[in-house]
């Protein structure tokens, strides 16, 4: 063919060389993937999307050239039983410790002997005095059942001590015996016929209030930390680390005698790990549900398999080489421009969906083949072309902006949509050409608009359209005003992971293995300053550091221990033996209930408030012999055993680390282990401050408090709390930004396209009206923004403005009404280009990863309300003001 016979000199090159120029796209593609593979990288630290001349990151790098990398996984390992959880925890160490190469440091603080031997010296002394309280109340008891520890043992016991009360009264020996009925009556009551609730540690450190004192939760909950040998290069730097812990704590956590310990891992590199490993696994699944979505959408719409094949080829084509494109231009992928390639589906094929309608419109209208192919071709050259401008502007702007996560992301899509285009206006006309020859004429369909059709009632009451658009609008302004920014990062991560449940936990726990606020001091003298103007902050609940590695107020501590060591001195436990002498047990129990309903009659007689407490008891004592008559023909003797054994099995132990804790022993800072001042002290002579939130401060207002009031003290404050609030508000800032700078640029452009102010207008107003109701809609749902979705906020300008250009563009070259234009190939391929759209991010609600999530819902919010404005109101607008 010659090509003088086409007025367009693009589609003049491409017909004479379709298969040059598809051999070529294949070929260019196909080395951009083996390139893209090659060279690609992954970044899945915080640190790498956030500006490096920002304050805070210079504070950050400052700490970490002083301190070194302190990032670490934390293992933690819980029961309720401190005893048994300790145990856990030191099979755990020892595990770990086999494994060469993988950690730079191991360190478990429970398991040091300096906290051993004298960790009842770090519990404020007010504790240390309610336990010797406790020990003296339960003395008595405690001396009978270290020598014979039974149930038979325990009613004894409590019965003599009754009986000696009721003989002769007194305040003590009656404070004693309601603190051991009340204790006791927890464990009867939680008793389910296989093991008492009754834990032996409230006998032994109890606070006999009701709820547990800090001894009684003291060693419940251990932490071992571990400082990863970190892969450079890998997907993920720490993930061998990370697996061999999760495989260490998975092997102790099997071993029988640890039943009832519970354990996982948290900490910045494993919430890093599961969130890209689980990012990316979301965003595989979700490409390859987007890219069949769209082909059962566009082979409903083409009606043929052949136009299908020819826009996929080239959205393909244009995919591949916005791969290498980022390869060449950025070199690296992280968690937020993982999510380009999904984009690229939605808006690439976009392109292609209006050159191929119109193509088959023309084919409709009784056009040759190749004629067709030219028309749908250069009717679209300058919508597709503004359109496209539209998107790659609101991706640019990116670029502007200060986090360096978002910039990447801008350079990347909005090359991608340029490669697209031009993907579009080469590969598809050649695609279609090649393909034409294989057409059947016989099925080509005219397309007609169909008067009457269900929008007709729409199109034929402007005036109605516009009011309620507008009224829907204004009623979403207050949801808009509303609209918060999620900072916690931990509802961006999958439901029910592990690492994001412990993270809760610590922050409970006080531990706060990693995120707590650091603050370094020169000297000792600066350092105490500093610790005693944080420790007054509201949001503050503790200080650590060197100094407090040692205890406080030893000498007043030293001598509580010293009493308690006198009472436990009494106490010589022997080996659990079960003697469990049946025969006894219904006389000791006859004797046990007849004593305790004596001591509440002389109670109630002398109106004495320790009545109520001893009738309560009275009450859960004969549901527990109840439940015992009822059982004594099949397991009465069972329940018993196991009530005693899970009781008094493990109390010979207890007692015997109790003991043992009480023997601690003045210690000064030089007796501080070596392994715990590296930690404090940097390689300058600096020493860290490590400064504990007293609330949650996942959430954005404890957060900013926290942060706001310890910057007012220490400007220069680092740690993981102050780089999540900075990074996190230059995030929001900067999107916000681009979404000014997109809106500017996006109006040029509508100027320049439409050469007219008041289409301009005509063509925003839709816009501005679908962002409203798609904040009303998010708001309605639930749904926030956050450090994930809000990169839709630039992109739904850009996508909702193509449909104004490919609609008033229609309207504006000929004499189609508005209810026309809407029927049109145009107006169908706004449709389908908003499905499309909606079909690839919508695809993400199949990601477990809620940041993930959150960017389709917030999508399809989007699409929903594009569709609703730029195929109604826009066309009632044109109606009453679009004048050509």
């Amino acid at each position: 063919m010659s090509d003088k016979r086409y007025t367009n000199r693009l589609f003049s090159i491409v017909a004479s060389h379709p298969k040059l120029i598809l051999v070529f796209a294949l070929v260019l593609s196909l080395l951009s993937v083996l390139y893209t593979k090659q060279k690609m990288e992954f970044l899945t630290g915080r640190d790498d999307l956030m500006p490096k001349n920002a304050s805070f990151q210079v504070d950050y790098r400052a700490y970490r050239e002083e301190f070194g990398d302190q990032e670490e996984i934390v293992a933690v390992l819980e029961s309720d039983d401190a005893e048994k959880s300790t145990r856990a925890a030191d099979a755990l160490y020892l595990r770990l410790a086999r494994d060469k190469g993988l950690y730079r440091e191991i360190f478990y603080p429970g398991g040091l002997p300096y906290f051993r031997k004298n960790g009842l010296l770090f519990m404020p002394l007010e504790d240390i005095k309610r336990l010797r309280s406790t020990l003296t109340m339960a003395a008595p008891v405690l001396k009978d059942l270290a020598v014979a520890p039974s149930v038979q043992t325990l009613f004894t016991s409590l019965t003599a001590q009754i009986d000696g009360y009721l003989a002769k009264p007194d305040a003590d020996s009656l404070k004693s015996l309601t603190f051991m009925l009340s204790t006791l009556d927890k464990g009867f009551k939680g008793f389910d016929g296989k093991t008492s609730a009754l834990s032996m540690d409230s006998f032994l450190k109890g606070s006999g209030e009701g709820e547990p004192s800090l001894l009684e939760s003291a060693g419940k909950q251990q932490v071992i930390t571990l400082r990863p040998i970190k892969e450079e290069g890998s997907f993920v730097a720490s993930e061998k680390s990370i697996k061999a812990a999760r495989g260490a704590l998975k092997e102790i956590l099997a071993r029988s005698e640890f039943k009832g310990v519970s354990g996982g891992l948290t900490g910045v590199p494993v919430l890093e790990y599961e969130e890209m490993v689980t990012g990316q696994r979301d965003i595989e699944l979700a490409t390859i549900l987007s890219l069949s979505l769209t082909v059962l959408l566009l082979l409903f719409a083409f009606r043929g398999i052949l136009n299908v094949v020819a826009a996929m080829v080239s959205l393909i084509v244009g995919i591949c080489l916005s791969f290498g494109f980022a390869t060449l231009a950025v070199g690296h992928l992280n968690i937020l421009s993982m999510v380009f390639a999904i984009m690229l589906i939605g808006l690439g094929i976009e392109y292609g969906i209006q050159v191929v309608l119109r193509y088959q419109e023309e084919l409709g209208k009784g056009s040759e083949g190749m004629q067709a192919i030219e028309t749908g071709l250069s009717a679209n050259i300058r919508s597709i072309i503004m359109a496209a401008a539209t998107v790659a502007l609101a991706f640019a702007t990116f670029a502007f902006t200060d986090f360096k996560g978002i910039a990447e992301l801008g350079i990347i899509a909005a090359g991608g949509v340029v490669i697209c285009v031009i993907s579009t206006f080469t590969v598809l006309p050649a695609m279609l050409i090649l393909l034409e020859r294989f057409r059947s004429r016989s099925r080509i369909r005219t397309s007609k608009v169909v008067k009457g059709a269900p929008l007709g009632l729409l199109f034929d009451k402007p005036r109605a359209v516009i009011t309620f658009t507008l009224l829907l609008s204004l009623l979403c302004i207050y949801p808009t005003l509303q609209m918060r920014f999620d900072y916690n990062l931990m509802n961006l991560q999958a439901k029910g992971l592990q690492s994001v449940e412990y993270a809760y936990k610590l922050m409970r726990s006080k531990e706060n293995s990693g995120y707590f606020a650091a603050v370094t001091a020169r000297d000792k003298q600066e350092a105490q300053q500093l610790t005693q103007r944080l420790e007054k902050l509201p949001a503050v609940d503790h200080v650590v550091s060197v100094a407090s590695l040692v205890p406080d107020q030893q000498e007043a501590k030293l001598a509580e221990l010293a009493a308690l060591r006198q009472i436990m001195d009494q106490v010589r436990p022997v080996p659990y033996e079960e003697n469990l002498r049946v025969m006894e047990l219904p006389t000791v129990f006859e004797n046990f209930r007849d004593r305790v309903n004596k001591l509440k009659m002389d109670l109630e007689k002398d109106n004495k408030p320790e009545a109520k407490t001893v009738s309560a008891f009275l009450g859960t004592l004969d549901n527990f012999f109840a439940s015992l008559e009822k059982e004594k023909d099949k397991n009465a003797l069972g329940m018993l055993r196991e009530f005693q054994g899970s009781m008094f099995a493990e109390l010979p132990a207890k007692l015997t680390m109790m003991k043992e804790s009480l023997n601690a022993s003045a210690v000064s800072e030089a007796e501080v282990p070596a392994q715990l001042k590296e930690r404090f002290i940097s390689k300058n002579g600096k020493l860290l401050l490590q400064v504990a939130p007293k609330k949650e401060i996942f959430e954005r207002e404890p957060l900013a408090e926290f942060v706001s009031q310890v910057k007012s003290i220490v400007p220069a404050a680092t740690g993981e709390p102050v780089m999540v609030y900075e990074s996190l508000t230059i995030l929001r800032n900067s999107y916000l930004r681009a979404f000014a700078y997109a809106f500017i640029g996006i109006a040029v452009i509508l100027l320049i396209n439409f050469k007219s102010i008041r289409y301009a207008l005509l063509g925003s107003l839709p816009l501005a009206a679908g962002l409203l109701l798609m904040v009303g809609g998010m708001w309605v749902a639930g749904v926030s923004f956050n450090s994930a979705n809000i990169i839709v906020l630039p992109l739904i300008l850009g996508v909702g403005i193509d449909s104004a250009i490919y609609v008033i563009n229609r309207y504006r070259q000929g004499e189609e009404t508005p209810a026309q234009v809407v029927m049109s190939s145009a107006g169908i391929g706004v449709f389908l280009n908003a499905l499309t759209i909606l079909f690839s991010f919508g695809a993400l609600m199949v990601a477990h990863h809620q940041g993930v999530f959150s960017i389709g819902a917030v999508m399809s919010f989007g699409m929903v309300a594009s569709v609703a404005v730029f195929l109604a109101f826009l066309p009632a607008l044109l109606k009453i003001w679009g004048k050509r």
